[in-house]
């Protein structure tokens, strides 16, 4: 997978997922680039912990420093809640290491996925763009399906967790 990043310090989103594991092991090695690992744990899953601990232990092996945060949100937090105490979360990081930008695992499915919601929403034809990069935020995978993102891990036979909310009809994205 080719993605390249310009050189500096980053903060890379790493849920614990097939995607941000993915992004990780692609991006550990670039020349240039320093990489902070950081992990938000929303508090919406019990067995949260174990991806927090799955992300701990790659950030190691990867010897790249790792940053934590919790949320406690419950079970009952909307989407909503959940990407805005992370995106808080991830904006604390950068602040603190004085890094260039957030990176986050998003891909050409999420693309679609999101395309789709904010057209049910009613949303006009910005809403058919609102994935994609900026100056404090890269999503270098956009353009990657997700099933080329699983075949990749799988290749290079990374650890990865599976989300339990990831088949739950509550939220609209699946």
């Amino acid at each position: 997978m080719n993605v390249q990043l310009e050189p500096g310090k980053y903060i890379v989103a790493v849920s614990g997922g097939v995607d941000s594991m993915s992004l990780l092991h692609i991006l550990k090695d670039q020349s240039g680039v320093e990489l902070i690992v950081a992990h938000f744990d929303h508090g919406i899953r019990d067995d949260s912990a174990e991806d927090a601990n799955l992300v701990r232990q790659i950030a190691y092996e990867y010897n790249v420093p790792h940053e934590s945060g919790e949320g406690r949100l419950g079970a009952d937090a909307s989407e909503a809640e959940a990407r805005n105490a992370r995106y808080e979360f991830l904006r604390s990081v950068r602040e603190k290491h004085g890094a260039r930008a957030i990176i986050t695992a998003h891909h050409q499915d999420d693309v679609l996925e999101t395309a789709i919601l904010n057209l049910l929403r009613g949303t006009g034809r910005k809403g058919l763009t609102s994935l994609s990069s900026g100056e404090n935020l890269v999503r270098p995978l956009l353009h990657i399906p997700k099933v080329d993102i699983k075949e990749y891990a799988t290749r290079h036979k990374l650890k990865w967790r599976e989300d339990s909310t990831n088949a739950s009809d509550r939220y609209a994205r699946n």
